[in-house]
């Protein structure tokens, strides 16, 4: 099935959202208004994370390789998690680090792979 954006262009569409995670991962935080959704911030991990893993998953996709693509795009967006936590912790004055963002972020990322491999399964 052809791919209805250029690889370019998909590559240049992971770096921007990888970027802008970052920076609103290290902006210094809002102070958000209370929400009525139990764990909105773990939630919000969830959703950027999956969106990331799948982003990078399209940008770098090659028939044949996804099994081994997959496999070391999920240890260095957990491997980058774990360190946007640890520089908020460490570095941030407005942010703490904390485990289940982190939790949240690997769990996004096996949701993000998950469709991925669904999507490539129905793609002939």
């Amino acid at each position: 099935m052809p791919r209805l954006l250029g690889d370019k262009i998909r590559v240049w569409l992971a770096i921007t959202a990888q970027i802008m995670v970052t920076v609103a991962l290290l902006w210094p935080a809002p102070d958000w208004p209370q929400t009525d959704v139990p764990m909105a911030d773990k939630w919000a991990h969830l959703l950027v994370f999956s969106v990331l893993f799948y982003l990078w998953a399209q940008a770098l996709s090659v028939k044949n390789q996804i099994r081994r693509l997959s496999v070391k795009l999920v240890i260095a967006l957990i491997f980058y998690g774990t360190i946007i936590e640890v520089i908020q912790d460490s570095w941030s004055i407005s942010r703490t680090g904390d485990f289940m963002d982190v939790l949240a972020n690997t769990v996004g990322i096996l949701l993000g792979l998950i469709v991925f491999n669904i999507k490539e399964k129905l793609s002939f």
